[in-house]
This record gives structure tokens, C-alpha cells and sequence, in this order.
């Protein structure tokens, strides 16, 4: 009769005896198969479903647990399997863990790694979450505190992925469990979890942000330290997932961190970032967390805070509008901290990344909005911080840095800001700054306080005079934020306006900037009610442009500020500047009249002053008559004569043309098209214009003329250029046709006429 087989439940060892036996077996296949018999004979087996496990562990451990160090993988892998099934259905009791963890410790958690199987080290790491799992009472696992340090520590940094997930997912549930024992050991976490920060898959990121958000939690001081700026660094990672990881865990330390009131300075630059994210669910996770740390300081503060709730407004009269005013609590917290948190911006705006540099920018832009008027006493820093943004290469840190400097503007009195932007004016940068704040200003206090400084400054000619096109676009920028704001306000500085803006359109370095200070020009017309057209504005203020061309002559140049503010009075001004001829003669007589100012100088300003000559009737024709003869009288004799006399080399032949085309400009009668005639009709303030402008009215007035003219013309008839003699003619023609109408036409001129014509 055969011998039956010993059963489980009676005699565990010699039931599993002859498994036991072959797993010292040679043969991998042998021991492989003894280790699933034993799988199936204690859990697979219906027969052996009562079986006490407590009895079968002492018997089975030792071989199972040997067999974890197998060369085979698919052994190992089996004995894997079997404790993992003895975890899950055994009693708590930390004598089993004595046994097991050690030697998890010595396959996955030594320096080295000594399981070079993923797939095994994926398995023991799962067992070891099992353990956490199943074993949540602290005093069974706080005395492989060290084990489990040891453990986690080398597989979150492991390089299969799977591995670091679960790794990661075992630290949380580690801090869970035995928070006081692990705060002993939360340091150690620190770095390995960290290096995980830079990994390729989003999914590991992800998993390590959460991770290090409980080891914080969990941990020391240091813990926090050591992790917060890694922390900000994820919040430029290009997942969305990371960020949105970061913000969760930040909003949870502001929450629930311990010594949280220690670290508000480190935390709130983090969450206040993400209010900018591109994603919107980012931005509104960020909002709402923000919110509810604000709530929560109120509550914990309320006897400190009692007094601004009971005198809080609901909101302030002059506030940026389409923006939510953050509650008590978050404007307290930044109020608080900004001192700290303002000088690491500026820090941050000098770096080379243009992506952190623009994430500074936005936080700049939340700290003002949460800090209100509580950023007066850092204004310099924050002042500094915006000049270095304005003169960003970005452009995506200049558009935030306009709002910030318009927040600023909001929150901080002239008095405050005007000082510290008043020494920097000398650069564009600054403008910037100044044309941004003033739009968020008020407009009384702007008045009050610093609109004359302002506009004092900008007038200066070694300011407003700078011909560069940054500095030109942002002065006007800043004239456009003055007229916008002050309005009819604006009168007291009128005149500074029109130099600072006349200026720019006098010597622009582009169309689109002339077309910017020509627009300035008329809104200050429209806050000034001078008329209908600028030119009423022109009238009112143009003697002062006239008045500061001061410098000498000889030094002009085509770019010489002075040369390019007369040739735009001469041919924008129109009738404005009949009343300052008495200043224009003057300064004709000097570039026109002296023989060594620059020839190309000259031959701009005779170009200029044909046209004005040409268009009397527009630009005399609210000019006295006696004035108007005067004038008459310098450009002719003392510019327009002394140009004529002949003398050798091309470039006083050029000359020689310019003077009597512009003389030629003089004398013709109706010098201006029907079609001209037609747009001047109407003067510019929607007057009719019937006026008629004779330059030598009179015989009395023409006579003079004659005499000294004729000899000097006729004497270029015979000139080199053919240019200098078509217009000579037309010359002579117009002086022989003014003579006869004026009936001073003699005998005398016909001869000295005759005789100059041109022979073959």
C-alpha cells in the first residue's frame, strides 16, 4: 500500500519537504519549479485554504528568502512572489518583517546594486509597498525606519522608471506612517529625490515633486531649504503636469506646513508665479490656492488684522480696473514680505534667461497688485528692478514690465516714484518706466506733484533733443501719458509740451515717430482749444522754438538740432510764423549770409525758404506789412544777394542756383497752382482765406530792388550751369514783368536787360 502524502495543515515541513530538497538543486528549471509548488501548494491549493500561515512562515522563510539571491531571475522572481503572498495574508507582526526586510535590504538597497534585473528590483520594491500598505501601525515599522531609509533611498534614484514611481509612492506613504521617526531621516530623502527633478518622462517629475511636497511636510527646516529653489525651477518646466505639480505642493506647504510663518518669503514667489502660467486650469489652481492661504492668515491673525477689517474698504476708488482686488489676508502676507522677496527679483532681472527673466517680470506684477501701497518703502528697489526690465532684449518682459510700472502708478504717490525715476530720465529705459507709471497715476496728484518736474525736464534741449529712436518713441510716450491723464489740466505746462513734442517732430528719426509727436501736437491743440489745426497752436508757442536757436552757424550740419527745428518752423508753421519773422530774419541772415557755414547747410535752407517764399499766401497772410517789407528786405539784400556774386568751383555754383531760384520764388506774382490755391482758400481754422499777398506791393518798394538786383542777374546769364541760367531767365522775366505792372520799368532796365542776354 503506497505511503500517503503529509498534509499542509498537519506537518507544513514534510508536506513541502521534497520542494525544499530540490531547491538545492543544480538544475534552474528544477528550483524554479520547487518554488511554484510551493506558491500553489499553500496558496493555490483549495485543500489548504484553513491552513494556519503562522505555522508554514518559520517552516518555508529561510529557503524562500535565500532563494531572493538565486541566479536564475525567474527564480527570484518566484520567491518574490511567495513572500508578497505570505505579507498579504499573514497576521501583523513585525517578526516576519525582521526576516524579510533585510534581505530586500541587501538586494535593492546597498550602495551598489547587486538585483540587476528591472523587472526583479520593479517586484521587490512592490513588495516593499505591500509591507507599507498592510503595516500602518507605527510601532511595527518605526524599528526598520533605517531599512526602509535604506531602501528607498537607492531605488527612487534606480534608473528604471517603474521602479522610481514606486519608490516615490512608498516615500509618501513612509511619511504617512511614521512621520515622527522619519523626520529623523527626512534629509536623507532629500537629494536622491532631487536628482529625479531632471528626468526625461514627465510622469517621474511629477512623481518627485509630490514626493519631495511630503518629505517637506514631513521633514525638518532643512528639508525645505534645501528644496524650494529645485521646486522653482520646475515651475519653467514645459509640462503642464509639473507645474500644475508644483503649484499643488507649494499651495499645500502655505497651508499646512508647520513652520510655515518662517518660510512665507521663499513660498510666495512660487505660488504667485503660477497666476501667470499659460495653462488656465495652472492659473486657476494657483488662484484659488492663494486665496485660501489669505483666508486662512486672516483667521490665524485676527486680533492683529481687526482693526484693518473694521476700517477696510470694499474697494478703493482708484484701482486698476478688470482686475479682482486680493483679500485681506494675501495683501497682508505680500505687505509683509515684500523686502525680502523685491531684492531677489532685481537679482533675478540681471540673468541670462530670458524665460526666468520674464517669470520675474510677472511675479513683479502680482507682488505690486497683492502689495498695494504697502511697496512704498521698497519703491527704490522695485524702481530698479523695472529700469533693468524696460531695457530687456524681450520683448515679452517689456510688455510686463509696462504693467507693473502701470501698477506702481496706482499705488505709490508722485511723490514717492518722481524722485527716483527723475535721475535716470537720461535713458530710454526709464521713459519707459515714467510713461507706464504716469498711466496708472491719479490725475491731481500727477498735477500737483510732479507733471511740472516732468515736463521741466523732458524740455531740455540736451533731453528732448536726442536723436535716437528708442529714447524718441518712449518721450513720447510719456507726452501721450500726460496729455491722456491731465487733460485740459495740461495748461500750466503747455509750452514744455509743445518743445518736448515740436522737438521729436522737428528731428525724428522715422515717419512713425513724426507721425507719433505730429499726433501729440494736435491732442495738446484739442486740450489747449487754440483752434481748428495746429497751426493755431504754432502761433501760440513757436516763438520759443525760435527763441533757443542759439548756437552759432559754422557748426551746423544737416543733423544739427538747431538747423532741423528752423527748417520745420519755416515749413509747418504757416501763418504762424508771419508774427516772428522779426526772429526767422535773423537767424536766415546767419546760416545764409556768412560764406563759410556749411554749403550743404545752406543749400537745405534755400531749398526751405523758396518754399516759403513760394506759399506766401499761406505763410504771410496774417502778417503786418511793414514786418513783411523788413524781412523782405534782409532775405534779399543780405541773404539772397550776397550769394549771386560769382565765384569759382562746383559747390558755389550750386549755391549760386539755389539763391536765385529762391529769388526766382520772390518775384514771381501768383506763384501758387489753382489747385494749391484751392486747399489754402480755408485757413486752417475753417476761416476764409481771400487775403492776397503781394511781396512788392508798390512801385516804391520795387524800385530799390531793381537797381540792385538786375546787374547781378544779368551778370548770370552767362554761367557754367545750365540750371543757374534757365532760372536767371525766369528771373529776368518775373523782374520785368513786376516792373511793368508796378510801372517802374525804364528804359535804363530794358538796356541793362538787353545787353545780358545770352549771346551764341
Amino acid at each position: 500500500m503506497a505511503e500517503t502524502k503529509p498534509k499542509l495543515k498537519d506537518n507544513p515541513k514534510a508536506a513541502l519537504e521534497q520542494y525544499i530538497i530540490t531547491l538545492q538543486s543544480e538544475s534552474k528549471m528544477a528550483r524554479k519549479q520547487a518554488l511554484q509548488s510551493i506558491n500553489d501548494e499553500i496558496f493555490e491549493n483549495p485543500t489548504n485554504d484553513d491552513c494556519d500561515l503562522t505555522m508554514i512562515f518559520p517552516e518555508v522563510y529561510p529557503y524562500v528568502l535565500k532563494s531572493f539571491s538565486d541566479s536564475a531571475e525567474a527564480c527570484r522572481e518566484c520567491a518574490a512572489k511567495i513572500i508578497m503572498n505570505f505579507i498579504g495574508k499573514l497576521p501583523l507582526n513585525d517578526y516576519y518583517l525582521t526576516y524579510i526586510l533585510p534581505v530586500i535590504v541587501r538586494r535593492i538597497g546597498c550602495p551598489e546594486i547587486i538585483e540587476d534585473s528591472e523587472e526583479i528590483r520593479l517586484k521587490l520594491i512592490e513588495l516593499v509597498h505591500l509591507i507599507l500598505k498592510k503595516y500602518k501601525v507605527p510601532h511595527l515599522l518605526s524599528p526598520f525606519i533605517n531599512d526602509f531609509t535604506n531602501i528607498l533611498t537607492k531605488t527612487v534614484t534606480d534608473p528604471y522608471p517603474k521602479v522610481k514611481l514606486e519608490a516615490c509612492e512608498c516615500v509618501i506613504a513612509l511619511t504617512k506612517i511614521v512621520p515622527r521617526e522619519f523626520q529623523f531621516q527626512s534629509e536623507s530623502y532629500v537629494k536622491p529625490v532631487l536628482s529625479n527633478y531632471a528626468h526625461q518622462h514627465f510622469r517621474v517629475r511629477v512623481a518627485s515633486i509630490k514626493t519631495m511636497g511630503a518629505i517637506v511636510m514631513a521633514g525638518d527646516y532643512k528639508c525645505l531649504e534645501k528644496s524650494i529653489t529645485p521646486m522653482a525651477e520646475k515651475l519653467f518646466d514645459e509640462n503642464a503636469h509639473v507645474r500644475m505639480q508644483v503649484t499643488v505642493e507649494v499651495g499645500n506647504w502655505m497651508l499646512n506646513y508647520r513652520d510655515r510663518y518662517s518660510f512665507w518669503h521663499r513660498m510666495i514667489p512660487l505660488l504667485l508665479t503660477s497666476l501667470s502660467d499659460v495653462m488656465d486650469d495652472i492659473r486657476e489652481t494657483a488662484t484659488k490656492l492663494w486665496n485660501d492661504v489669505g483666508l486662512q492668515y486672516m483667521e490665524e491673525n485676527e486680533e492683529d488684522l481687526k482693526k484693518k477689517t473694521d476700517f477696510l474698504k470694499d474697494h478703493p476708488s482708484h484701482y486698476p480696473p478688470d482686475l479682482k482686488r486680493p483679500n485681506l489676508g494675501c495683501r497682508t502676507l505680500v505687505q509683509t514680505n515684500i523686502g525680502k522677496i523685491a531684492p531677489a527679483i532685481w537679482r533675478e532681472m540681471e540673468g541670462w534667461q530670458a524665460d526666468t527673466r520674464l517669470r520675474v517680470s510677472q511675479l513683479l506684477c502680482w507682488l505690486l497688485l497683492n502689495g498695494e501701497d504697502g511697496c512704498t518703502q521698497h519703491a527704490p528697489t522695485i524702481v530698479r528692478a523695472l529700469h533693468r526690465g524696460a531695457a530687456d532684449d524681450d520683448a515679452r518682459v517689456v510688455v510686463e514690465i509696462k504693467r507693473a510700472a502701470e501698477l506702481l502708478g496706482y499705488f505709490i504717490i508722485p511723490h514717492t516714484w518722481w524722485p527716483l525715476l527723475e535721475a535716470e530720465l537720461d535713458s530710454w529705459s526709464a521713459l519707459l518706466v515714467l510713461a507706464n507709471v504716469i498711466k496708472g497715476s491719479q490725475a491731481h496728484l500727477v498735477q500737483e506733484l510732479a507733471m511740472g518736474e516732468i515736463c521741466k525736464q523732458l524740455s531740455d534741449p540736451d533731453m528732448c533733443r536726442v536723436r535716437k529712436a528708442k529714447y524718441q518713441r518712449h518721450m513720447m510716450e510719456v507726452a501721450e501719458a500726460l496729455l491722456d491723464l491731465c487733460r485740459e489740466g495740461i495748461q500750466p505746462v503747455a509750452e514744455e509740451m509743445f518743445i518736448i513734442c515740436f522737438t521729436v517732430y522737428a528731428m525724428p528719426v522715422d515717419e512713425k515717430i513724426q507721425f507719433y509727436a505730429y499726433s501729440n501736437l494736435d491732442k495738446l491743440r484739442y486740450h489747449e482749444k487754440t483752434g481748428k489745426s495746429t497751426t493755431s497752436l504754432y502761433e501760440k508757442y513757436i516763438r520759443r522754438i525760435l527763441a533757443d536757436i542759439t548756437s552759432d552757424a559754422l557748426t551746423w550740419t544737416l543733423l544739427t538740432p538747431d538747423l532741423c527745428l528752423l527748417e520745420c518752423v519755416l515749413l509747418h508753421s504757416g501763418y504762424a510764423m508771419g508774427a516772428q519773422l522779426h526772429l526767422i530774419a535773423p537767424l536766415l541772415k546767419e546760416c545764409l549770409g556768412t560764406p563759410k557755414v556749411d554749403p550743404e547747410v545752406k543749400l537745405k535752407i534755400f531749398t526751405v525758404l523758396s518754399t516759403v517764399l513760394a506759399e506766401r499766401r499761406s505763410n504771410f497772410s496774417k502778417c503786418d506789412t511793414d514786418k513783411l517789407e523788413a524781412f523782405l528786405k534782409i532775405v534779399i539784400e543780405e541773404v539772397i544777394m550776397p550769394n549771386l556774386i560769382w565765384s569759382p568751383g562746383r559747390t558755389a555754383e550750386a549755391i549760386r542756383t539755389a539763391a536765385v531760384a529762391c529769388l526766382c520764388a520772390a518775384l514771381q506774382d501768383n506763384p501758387d497752382s489753382e489747385q494749391k490755391m484751392k486747399m489754402i482758400d480755408c485757413g486752417g481754422d475753417g476761416d476764409k482765406n481771400d487775403k492776397e499777398v503781394n511781396l512788392f506791393p508798390t512801385k516804391e518798394s520795387l524800385e530799390p530792388l531793381l537797381e540792385q538786383v538786375v546787374p547781378l542777374v544779368v551778370a548770370l546769364v552767362d554761367d557754367n550751369s545750365t540750371l543757374t541760367r534757365q532760372h536767371t531767365l525766369r528771373c529776368i522775366c518775373s523782374l520785368a514783368l513786376l516792373a511793368r505792372q508796378r510801372g517802374c520799368f525804364t528804359t535804363d532796365i530794358l538796356h541793362k536787360i538787353y545787353f545780358g542776354e545770352p549771346r551764341n
